[in-house]
């Protein structure tokens, strides 16, 4: 009996609980892109705010060059903005259907991978992981004392690996100029 119940509780303090981490956010983060063409480094700002249909996805990377990402669902358009250090800015745009996707929603049937040390921060954070097949595997890092706080959230695929560490993660509804269609995308 209380073997049993030792071990019974064992199990159950083992797993934390599943990350609900909102869908609208606002996060200061570094990115770290891996492809055949190389690895790109960068930081900047994750911007969410769901229930308008509102991403943007900027950074900065090592050599100077900008790049924003920028989803307007309401307005049914995307954008793709780079503007390199002593080049003319440039814009790509195509058209978004449908409604925004949930960025955590592959959370929901995740498997619990075990706590590691955050390499960074001297800190223990519970580590999530899905493989929906395809070479693909997704990864989320949450602060082991709260599951709502991601540290980091990786992508892995064939076709390369994006990494992104928050340094600081805001359950905020970001500031409309976040979402401000560029000049160059005009």
């Amino acid at each position: 009996g209380v073997v049993a119940l030792a071990c019974l509780f064992a199990l159950c303090a083992a797993q934390p609980p599943r990350p609900q981490i909102p869908e609208t956010f606002y996060a200061q983060v570094a990115v770290e892109l891996h492809s055949a063409e190389g690895t790109i480094f960068g930081r900047g700002n994750f911007a969410q705010d769901f229930t308008a249909g509102h991403l943007a996805e900027n950074a900065t990377t090592e050599d100077g060059t900008d790049y924003l990402g920028l989803n307007l669902y309401d307005k049914e358009e995307a954008y793709v903005y780079r503007s390199a250090k002593g080049s003319t800015p440039s814009c790509q745009s195509r058209a978004l259907s449908g409604s925004i996707p949930s960025y955590w929603s592959w959370v929901a049937t995740a498997t619990f991978r075990g706590y590691f040390p955050d390499p960074y921060n001297h800190r223990n954070l519970s580590v999530w992981y899905l493989e929906p097949g395809f070479g693909t595997r997704f990864e989320l890092g949450v602060l082991e004392e709260d599951a709502n706080q991601p540290v980091f959230n990786n992508l892995y695929r064939t076709s390369g690996d994006s990494k992104v560490y928050f340094f600081a993660f805001y359950a905020i509804t970001p500031a409309a100029g976040n979402f401000t269609v560029p000049a160059a995308c005009q």
